[in-house]
Parts: C-alpha cells; sequence; structure tokens
C-alpha cells in the first residue's frame, strides 16, 4: 500500500511537470554551437492531423538532426516515467490498457494545448507521447525478471521509484529557475556563465550578442515580415518575424526595417512550420560596418 501510495504521489507531480513543459512550453533557451532554440512560447499555426508529416523532415534532417533528435526523442522519452509508474499504482495493467492509455495521454497533452490555446493539434506528437508510455511499460514488465535475479527487490524496486522521483524533483527545479519570457540578457549569457561580461545588467558595445560566434548565419534577403539567412552550414533558410519577435543589436531594440542584407544575427527560433522557422527574437552581432555577402 505505501508503494502505491508513494508511486501514486510521484506520478501525479511528474504528471505536472509535463503538463509544464508539453502543454505550456515553459523551457529555457537552449544554445547548440551558435545555434539559439527556444522551444517555449505560444505556437501557432495550422493542426496536423497527417501521420509522419512532422516526424518526417526531422528524420530526413530538413531542420537540422540536433533539432530533429531533440524534438522527437523529447517527445517520446518525457513520456516513459508515466508508462513505468502507472502499473505501480493501476496493478490490473494490461498490453491492451497500456495502448489506450497511450493514445489517451497523447491526446490530452495535444487537446490541452488546443483548448488552452498555447499550441497546436499534432497527430506526430500523440505518436510520439503514445510510443514513450509504451516504452515505460515495457520496462516495468521487465522488471520482474531483474527482480528475481537478485535478492534485494525491495532495494531495486525502492531505488527505480528514488530515482524517478529526483529526476522530476530536479527537473521541476531546474525549469521554474528559468522560466519567463524571453529575455535577450539572458540569450547572449548563455554559454558565458563565470565571465565578467555575463554578469552584468545591461549591454554595452563590447558586449557581443552572439558571443563572437557570428550568429546563426548572415542576412541575404529581407521581405515583408520574413528574412532568409545564409547559415554557416551554406543552407539557406527563411525566418518569420511577427510582431511579437524582439530584436535588438548589443545596445538597443530596433524594429523589423533597420534588418540590413549583410547583417549577421543569432535567431532564436519559437516555432517550425512548412513555410520556415518562426522567430521569437533576432539578435544582430557586433560588426564595424555590414559585410558584404559571399
Amino acid at each position: 500500500m505505501k508503494k502505491r501510495l508513494a508511486a501514486l504521489v510521484i506520478l501525479i507531480a511528474y504528471s505536472a511537470f509535463l503538463i509544464k513543459i508539453l502543454v505550456f512550453k515553459d523551457l529555457p533557451i537552449i544554445r547548440i554551437g551558435s545555434l539559439m532554440l527556444n522551444f517555449g512560447g505560444t505556437q501557432k499555426g495550422p493542426a496536423n492531423l497527417i501521420p509522419f508529416r512532422t516526424i518526417l523532415p526531422f528524420l530526413l534532417g530538413e531542420k537540422g538532426f540536433i533539432i530533429g533528435g531533440i524534438n522527437i526523442l523529447g517527445n517520446i522519452v518525457l513520456l516513459v516515467p508515466i508508462g513505468l509508474l502507472v502499473p505501480f499504482v493501476y496493478q490490473h495493467m494490461t498490453r491492451k490498457k497500456t495502448i489506450a492509455l497511450a493514445l489517451a495521454a497523447g491526446f490530452a497533452i495535444e487537446g490541452m494545448q488546443v483548448f488552452l490555446q498555447v499550441g497546436i493539434f499534432d497527430i506526430d506528437d500523440v505518436m510520439l507521447n503514445g510510443l514513450g508510455v509504451m516504452v515505460g511499460y515495457w520496462v516495468f514488465t521487465m522488471l520482474p525478471k531483474l527482480l528475481r535475479s537478485t535478492k534485494s527487490k525491495k532495494i531495486i524496486i525502492a531505488s527505480v521509484i528514488g530515482i524517478i522521483s529526483s529526476l522530476a524533483v530536479l527537473g521541476m527545479l531546474v525549469y521554474q529557475k528559468t522560466q519567463g519570457p524571453v529575455s535577450f540578457h539572458q540569450a547572449a549569457a548563455i554559454g558565458q556563465a563565470g565571465s565578467a561580461d555575463s554578469k552584468g545588467s545591461g549591454y554595452s558595445p563590447n558586449n557581443d550578442p552572439c558571443n563572437g560566434t557570428g550568429g546563426t548565419g548572415q542576412i541575404i534577403a529581407v521581405g515583408k515580415n520574413t528574412i532568409t539567412i545564409k547559415r554557416h552550414d551554406g543552407i539557406n533558410e527563411i525566418i518569420q518575424l511577427t510582431d511579437q519577435t524582439k530584436i535588438r543589436t548589443a545596445t538597443s531594440a530596433i524594429a523589423q526595417s533597420d534588418l540590413k542584407i549583410g547583417d549577421r544575427v543569432t535567431v532564436v527560433v519559437g516555432s517550425m512550420h512548412d513555410e520556415g522557422s518562426t522567430a521569437v527574437a533576432v539578435l544582430v552581432c557586433n560588426s564595424a560596418s555590414r559585410q558584404p555577402v559571399k
């Protein structure tokens, strides 16, 4: 009874963590080299009801294998604890019931996003979330075999529950510290922890928003609410700009019309769709003058 109660408490706490991450997209800015990603914020666009329409471009690397890996693996791994914990709480779980739970979890997450108007419905996310639940249940079914091979059954069960609990609590603490709207100071300081410049509270001409990396790429075309950048890998990418997109240099905020061909920029991506990526923020790198596009 105590084990079931402990598992129930952990399940509720982890479910709240999932809602925070997967529904409200309460995520910190992720920096990988010169690429700055933001999977948080409200996402808008048409619903995807066609299976594999979102997954396939990720698998083919059309939007970068790093972005693809984060999206696909993230949607699977985050739901694994659900499939592992539920059988501890409800001891009559079967494979068929687990499939129903997997579908219910996926549709619940996507449905909450639509109902709360904080995201769009994507059938591929339902599939990935459901797969995560199934993987978790498979791990649960393997536990008896592991338990039979050791004398310390109670220790193993307590360890599994303890690890899941620790991960859930740690994740909640980390994301609580990083929650809040996008901040350019936060974005520029990533990767500079411990440096004197990153401890300041503002920008100066000597504080490059791109941290000396040269940015995500160089602007090669400017359109109405769009810019096209040539990335370091040579790929041209169209970036959608909205009224909510924050644009600034090291010293001040600027308007979309101030973006010029030749500017090197770091783009903080908020969402991706067929027409391109939508930017939450665009940071113009420091430079004495605009460089010609090569």
